[in-house]
């Protein structure tokens, strides 16, 4: 009889299809062409974690129209937003000359955008970076991807906290404004 508890009755378990996840990705962080140098490749091998990354997006307040007492429904003409704020966290390491390589990266691009120590501001032109982030099963083989060809620093980097009893490593995170994105998933239905 179909649909008892039983491992025969459950399509997903007799044709092993696998679970996505979580710790099964990439993301690929191009700072802007100012800010460069030997470690900028290394700031794969740190990240942690991301989130923010768009899924269903909602188009806005459902709006009600009435006859008498008869209520209808529709989609709003304005959707709720047309960007996404993704956060990125690191781990920072110490290299052979003793530099924060990873923080010193982001500090610098953030610096573009507003330096603290000068007052200079750049334009977005000159801070404006790329991120790429692959969601693969456990053979490598990717089934979603984001692709974000215009990312900008959206607010600080996450400070750092000392504290003399702590045993953890130093971790920070970056928040980063993307105007638009390209997303990729296999089994996509294009409507």
């Amino acid at each position: 009889m179909a649909g008892l508890p039983y491992w025969t009755n459950s399509t997903a378990a007799v044709n092993y299809y696998e679970p996505i996840y979580q710790n099964q990705f990439e993301v690929i962080l191009t700072p802007p062409p100012v800010v460069s140098g030997p470690n900028v490749a290394l700031l794969v091998e740190h990240v942690t974690k991301i989130s923010g990354l768009p899924d269903v997006n909602s188009a806005g307040q459902l709006v009600d129209q009435e006859y008498k007492f008869a209520k209808r429904s529709f989609a709003a003409s304005v959707p709720d937003t047309t960007t996404a704020d993704i956060d990125i966290s690191f781990t920072v390491n110490l290299n052979e000359e003793n530099d924060a390589y990873v923080y010193n990266i982001l500090r610098a691009w953030n610096d573009i955008v507003y330096n603290p120590q000068s007052g200079a501001q750049g334009l977005k032109r000159n801070y404006v970076g790329e991120c790429a982030v692959v969601i693969f099963n456990k053979a490598g083989e990717i089934f979603r991807e984001f692709k974000f060809p215009s990312i900008i620093p959206n607010g600080g980097l996450k400070s750092m906290e000392l504290d003399y009893t702590a045993t953890g490593i130093y971790e920070l995170s970056m928040k980063y404004r993307a105007d638009y994105w390209i997303e990729t998933r296999i089994g996509q239905i294009n409507v």
